[in-house]
């Protein structure tokens, strides 16, 4: 389990990134990992992200956001 607290663009999702691609290489299609961010637009850079570092994994990220942004 991880909870990530640091300024705005001081790299926290590529610090956990790796970790989740590990996992996934252990565990092939299963479910892995929820990130829950508190915008749409932190969610976007995040699939982007974990889909740029995973792509020779082949690795598939579904992005699911509400109505409006929580903050």
């Amino acid at each position: 389990d991880i909870i990530g607290l640091a300024e705005t663009r001081s790299g926290k999702t590529p610090a956990f990134a790796p970790q989740i691609l590990q996992g996934l290489m252990s565990k092939q299609g299963r479910l892995h990992s929820i990130i829950l961010t508190p915008t749409r637009k932190l969610a976007r850079q995040v699939v982007n992200v974990l889909e740029d570092l995973g792509g020779l994994m082949s690795v598939s990220c579904t992005l699911f956001i509400g109505r409006r942004d929580m903050l």
